[in-house]
């Protein structure tokens, strides 16, 4: 996810510690290895079973999912067993991305495949899949009904299938240069959208009982918010503001498609395209390639073109919670949090249809 900029809302914060301790108690008691490894990713030890000193990271799942609950007028406590399942749910996809992709660091360390090998990776992302199926059964324990357990375990798997259908996407347009930019938005909504759409989904429904006009809402609200963070990713692979990440880069080094490419690709010069096309062509992009790349990009107005749309995509999302009538303060905490999520460091975004500047 994007490096954000700015002050970190307390609407993000405001539980972090409730939602680490729940998350730890969910593997504490289990002392086989493939648990310390799956800690390690989640950043509470070190690879020889140490327990890591430092911060926890942001969970920004399932904090989205604590601020639907609460902000709806549910108590947080409530949506404890739904905040774990969406984060580790996130946790495993993300241990199976570095597989797929190769990245031998995540969050600069090591990654849990480049420490222990694929082999072993897959199985702890495959156990933290368990373990988030698991956590939505939690919610007995605070006497939720058999049906809204099950209704919670269909919303998360059908996210899973989403995003899956999403890393689908994203794994066939790496092989085509004709990628549009609706094409590429579609692909970032499903498989970057579809588990925060989730996220504040199973937050409203533990909150209560809620309406489909509400759930779509939150539903369109996540997807877009995806895009955007998606972007703004992108924009911090050619333009970021400090250290370049890894991860991020390797993004470009293989190929994968952005959004200000795609936008040249559409809407560029041919001698842009051209010049595009010959760079997507090499075997990898190479520091000098990529530099040439970035000026071609330059040159079409990619860079406002990607904060023009980030903006837009923000407007949609706010627009489907105003549509669905949530309360203000719901629709101001998830603008806030959205804002802050999709603005990489050093990236001004122009002003948005609500009337306010992110």
């Amino acid at each position: 996810m994007t490096t954000m900029s700015g002050n970190l809302p307390a609407c993000l914060t405001q539980r972090e510690n409730e939602l680490e301790a729940a998350l730890k108690a969910l593997v504490s008691e289990r002392t086989l290895p493939l648990y310390r490894m799956m800690g390690y990713h989640m950043g509470w030890y070190e690879t020889t079973g140490e327990p890591r000193i430092g911060s926890p990271r942001l969970r920004v799942h399932g904090a989205l999912t604590l601020m639907a609950c609460s902000s709806l007028g549910g108590n947080y406590a409530d949506a404890l067993p739904e905040a774990c399942a969406v984060e580790y749910l996130y946790n495993h996809l993300l241990i199976h991305d570095d597989i797929r992709d190769g990245n031998s660091e995540r969050d600069n360390r090591a990654s849990v495949w480049w420490s222990w090998g694929p082999a072993q990776a897959i199985n702890t992302g495959d156990g933290m899949h368990a373990l988030a199926r698991l956590s939505l059964f939690e919610a007995r324990n605070k006497g939720v009904p058999t049906e809204s357990i099950a209704n919670a375990i269909r919303v998360l798997d059908q996210a899973n299938l989403d995003t899956c259908e999403g890393q689908y996407r994203d794994i066939a347009l790496q092989e085509r240069l004709d990628v549009g930019v609706d094409e590429y938005l579609l692909m970032s909504e499903s498989q970057t959208g579809a588990l925060l759409a989730c996220a504040v989904q199973l937050g409203a429904h533990a909150s209560g009982d809620v309406d489909d006009s509400v759930s779509e809402g939150l539903n369109t609200f996540g997807r877009k918010l995806g895009a955007a963070i998606r972007v703004g990713d992108d924009c911090d692979v050619f333009w970021p503001a400090g250290q370049r990440d890894e991860t991020r880069q390797g993004r470009l080094v293989a190929k994968k498609k952005t959004l200000p490419v795609a936008y040249v690709v559409e809407s560029g010069t041919p001698t842009d395209r051209r010049r595009v096309g010959e760079i997507y062509m090499e075997r990898v992009i190479d520091p000098e390639s990529a530099k040439t790349l970035i000026e071609v990009l330059d040159a079409a107005g990619s860079r406002e073109f990607s904060t023009g749309t980030i903006s837009r995509l923000l407007d949609e999302g706010i627009s489907a919670l105003e549509t669905a009538k949530l309360p203000s303060d719901t629709i101001e905490q998830l603008s806030q949090a959205a804002r802050f999520l999709a603005t990489p460091e050093g990236l001004d975004l122009p002003e948005t249809e609500n009337g306010k500047d992110t």
